[in-house]
């Protein structure tokens, strides 16, 4: 993940900018001549998204250009024609087909999101340590199971 100039962007590639105190990212896929095809929605991105193609100022909203790089991904003349391919499509799903997936299924052929992995993962953490909790604090054990003698 390299922070770069519009210059040094080639058609296709998967780019990114960080938004709200860097807590989350948008991304979307480079298409030349300073646009980007990208999930966008009427307010703020949530209402009825929909993949577009804007200005690079409008992708940035004042953010810092960034790009993700992969050890293996697709041509970026097949990117671009898989990211073109869906204009005007809806079906926005924050856990299943956000923007970041969109970006990286047109460079990659498969749909991930690093965001929603860890979101997720970091849930699946705090459940465990609750369950976990209240499990020591039902039986009295401040040891666990371990502590059970033969």
């Amino acid at each position: 993940m390299v922070r770069l100039t519009q210059k040094e962007l080639i058609p296709g590639d998967h780019i990114y900018v960080k938004r709200k105190g860097h807590f989350y990212s948008h991304h979307g896929i480079y298409a030349g001549n300073g646009m980007v095809l990208h999930f966008k929605g009427a307010v703020k991105e949530k209402q009825d998204p929909t993949v577009i193609i804007s200005d690079m100022a409008t992708f940035l909203m004042n953010g810092k250009l960034q790009q993700r790089s992969y050890r293996r991904r697709l041509p970026h003349a097949k990117t671009l024609q898989v990211a073109r391919a869906h204009l005007k499509q809806k079906g926005y799903s924050l856990v299943f087909n956000n923007c970041e997936h969109f970006a990286t299924y047109c460079a990659t052929g498969k749909k991930k999101s690093t965001q929603v992995h860890r979101v997720i993962g970091g849930m699946a953490t705090l459940t465990l340590a609750v369950a976990g909790f209240f499990i020591r604090k039902k039986t009295g054990s401040k040891k666990g199971p371990s502590s059970v003698s033969r």
